[in-house]
């Protein structure tokens, strides 16, 4: 299964308004302070996802396929509305085989996928070579297990999520 929940801003939503929750109990007089932190991030993160949401409009649905190096994007997926296909079949632990890779590479041609994606933490090589046969781009990586270095424009969730969703529509956008 897909660990990845926080591909989705409404999950960190979650996690932002449990941690305030906890914090406000573990130590009561600084609780005005988390509440406030909590907020204004809370509405950045709203405010994420309505420009995701608008950005992946953009996007016809036939288009919205995400072929991937392994199945990280099932929430990000599912809440924006996209296919996911991962290269390496359901678990990051498995090899993708010939049947499994022909067959992604025969439902890209059919679907007419027009990119295929890598997440920076992971081997792009199957994923390359798959893209290569199957006549089609290799996307700018995608931002899924880690964050980009201090300073870059990938050092923070936000920052992460912008980028990522930015690579997508680029990517899949007629």
């Amino acid at each position: 299964s897909d660990p990845h929940a926080w591909q989705d801003p409404r999950n960190v939503a979650l996690y932002v308004a449990n941690i305030r929750d906890a914090l406000v109990r573990a130590n009561p007089a600084a609780a005005d302070g988390y509440r406030a932190r909590a907020t204004a991030y809370l509405a950045e993160l709203a405010d994420l996802d309505r420009w995701a949401r608008d950005q992946i409009a953009t996007i016809p649905a036939a288009r919205r396929k995400l072929v991937t190096s392994h199945d990280s994007l099932g929430y990000f997926a599912a809440a924006y509305d996209f296919e996911p296909v991962p290269v390496s079949g359901l678990s990051t632990a498995t090899e993708a085989n010939a049947r499994d890779v022909a067959a992604i590479i025969d439902l890209i041609r059919h679907e007419q996928v027009p990119a295929v994606f890598f997440e920076i933490t992971s081997n792009p090589k199957l994923v390359c070579q798959i893209g290569s046969d199957a006549g089609v781009r290799l996307a700018e990586p995608l931002f899924t297990d880690s964050l980009g270095a201090p300073g870059s424009d990938t050092a923070t969730y936000l920052a992460a999520m912008r980028t990522n969703v930015s690579r997508i529509v680029a990517a899949l956008r007629p």
